[in-house]
């Protein structure tokens, strides 16, 4: 089905040109009508705004990286565009063992600018000038000394103009290229065996060899191959290499330009963690990939969606058009398939909904509801510094629970990660904020607990004073302890939550009692200090006493890890609550201060 998708998505695009292919061109060289430089090389890019401004985007003409030159060795090169080694010697000096190959490239590079200017008078001028520029030794010598100035790499691709006009625009040059590929192809195809091809189910000459997906993660520079059969334990009925998964040449093209885009050019159909690319497509257009939501979170699309499910306001028949969702990385030169998943555009929405619905969380400063975390948020908030600190298995774990939605748990493996944070993170010095009070790390453990089976309790997004739960109580408790040290005391080398919270979420009756006899030492100290002291003291009497009494002071000996979650989220609530209540008191009494100057 994997394949039948993907050819399904070329053709819906118009891919699969079989004599150009898309790709990634850094430089343009300027040329005059007589060969000779009229500028410095020029960048081009899709977006020369970004930050690394990508490669532009050009279609050039295809060469199989498995094809050979007409003498037989491997000294060949793509025509018109190319690295800028192979096109102009530009030669890499880390590498001079390379150099003797490159060189030889470089003259079946020009060998085909001479082919095309022979058989294209149209466009012989034109083609002339730019063999003459790579003719004249000092003209080259002055490109290069441009392209180091410019810091160009040797490897990224080039195309040449002349007068303006770029040579990949020309129309004689393309029909050259075209009947040169009908010729070379014509002639392959009579020698092919004729079999049932696996992507189309029509009989049609297959192909011994497939060509290359590029920009795999984990797999090679030059390209990782779908499919592969290159040792006899994994051929069968004496076929060999990919006769074994036979695929006629126009949907090997179609299948292979459908990846290459999705991998290479479309990078609002990708998703890439943990060294796996995850590509996601529609078999019908769609103008908003829900999915792309999960990348970027934007706050008012994140809204719209979730107002619109909540509502009933999607488009009546959407689910007819289906979803589809590949995970691939690179096993050296293959292609590993991590994960399939096929669904309709209408479940993906209300799935991405449902995991936005659940793991919504108070804002830290108690004011705000955030809806939306980054998927790449929710995963930088379980590891202190890099993903790979992560189960390997857990980020497509994760992916694949929320793509799949509710009542599909989220793995307890996240929520584990997700709580080894939370009591690792220490506040650093001068530090004012609290590593603990992470939105993005208390949505996802909000998410997971409500999403676990048989699920007892439901976890709201903010403060439930309702809630008695033993475990989300002894958080708030602790939560009150933490601000009241603070008041009670002018300064505090190391606080409650920094000496306590690991053994406190975990064993609490170890050392709840403790902090319950130093927590009525500390009202009386900040009760006598007076001021504003013994009014914030006053507050959180109240707290503590309606906490106290709705827990019997009888702290759970051992929590579980879906009671440390719930202890998580009562302190995480109720230290929200307070920043809340300090807003508000400090907005109170400017506004008197206010009134009062006006009326002085």
């Amino acid at each position: 089905m994997i394949l039948q998708a993907l050819l399904a998505y070329a053709e819906r695009d118009g891919l699969g040109d079989a004599d150009f292919e898309p790709v990634g061109v850094r430089w343009q060289i300027p040329l005059t009508a007589d060969g000779r430089l009229s500028g410095r090389p020029i960048p081009l890019s899709d977006d020369p705004t970004a930050k690394k401004p990508p490669a532009k985007t050009l279609k050039r003409p295809f060469t199989s990286p498995n094809e050979l030159t007409q003498t037989g060795d491997k000294a060949r090169s793509y025509f018109l565009c190319d690295s800028l080694e192979r096109a102009t010697l530009f030669l890499d000096p880390k590498f001079p063992e390379k150099h003797e190959n490159r060189r030889a490239q470089h003259r079946y590079f020009r060998g085909l600018l001479s082919a095309a200017a022979e058989s294209s008078p149209a466009a012989a001028p034109t083609i002339q000038a730019v063999l003459t520029f790579l003719d004249d030794a000092s003209a080259l010598a002055a490109l290069h000394a441009d392209l180091v100035a410019a810091k160009a790499k040797p490897n990224e691709n080039v195309t040449f103009a002349v007068e303006g006009v770029d040579l990949l625009t020309l129309s004689a040059l393309r029909d050259f290229w075209r009947q040169r590929r009908r010729t070379e192809t014509g002639t392959a195809a009579a020698s092919r065996e004729t079999r049932v091809c696996i992507a189309t189910g029509e009989l049609a000459p297959t192909l011994d060899t497939t060509e290359k997906i590029k920009g795999i993660p984990g797999g090679l520079a030059q390209g990782t191959n779908l499919i592969s059969f290159d040792k006899s334990s994994f051929c069968s009925f004496g076929l060999e290499q990919a006769q074994n998964a036979p695929l006629a040449p126009v949907a090997e093209l179609k299948i292979r330009t459908a990846l290459n885009t999705l991998v290479q050019h479309s990078r609002d159909q990708r998703l890439v963690f943990n060294e796996t690319v995850y590509l996601h497509w529609s078999r019908e257009p769609i103008d908003n990939d829900p999915l792309n939501l999960l990348t970027t979170a934007e706050p008012d699309a994140v809204r719209h969606l979730l107002d619109s499910i909540r509502g009933g306001e999607r488009q009546v028949g959407i689910d007819a058009n289906a979803y589809y969702c590949l995970g691939l990385s690179g096993n050296g030169a293959r292609i590993v398939v991590r994960d399939w998943l096929e669904t309709t555009v209408g479940q993906v929405e209300k799935s991405v909904a449902a995991w936005f619905d659940g793991s919504e969380i108070i804002d830290p400063d108690g004011v705000t509801l955030r809806s939306g975390h980054k998927f790449g948020a929710i995963l930088y908030a379980m590891v202190r510094a890099e993903l790979d600190e992560l189960p390997a298995a857990l980020p497509a774990a994760l992916f694949y629970s929320i793509l799949r939605g509710a009542p599909v748990p989220l793995p307890r493996t996240a929520l584990s990660a997700a709580l080894r944070r939370q009591v690792i993170d220490q506040r650093k010095p001068d530090d004012l904020r609290d590593p603990r009070l992470n939105p993005a790390r208390l949505g996802l453990i909000r998410a997971v607990l409500n999403r676990l089976p048989d699920q007892p309790i439901l976890m709201t997004a903010q403060l439930d004073p309702a809630c008695s739960d033993s475990a989300y109580l002894c958080g708030r408790l602790f939560a009150v302890f933490s601000e009241l040290q603070p008041i009670a005391l002018e300064s505090v080398n190391a606080g409650v939550v920094e000496r306590f919270y690991a053994s406190a979420s975990v064993t609490p009756s170890l050392v709840m009692g403790r902090l319950f006899r130093n927590a009525q030492n500390h009202l009386s100290k900040a009760e006598g200090r007076g001021g504003w002291r013994a009014g914030a003291a006053e507050n959180i009497r109240k707290d503590f006493e309606h906490i106290s009494t709705r827990l019997g002071c009888e702290f759970p000996p051992t929590l579980t890890l879906e009671q440390q979650g719930r202890f998580a989220l009562g302190f995480y609530h109720q230290k929200a609550a307070y920043r809340q209540q300090g807003e508000e008191r400090a907005a109170a009494k400017a506004s008197r201060e206010a009134a009062a100057a006006a009326s002085a």
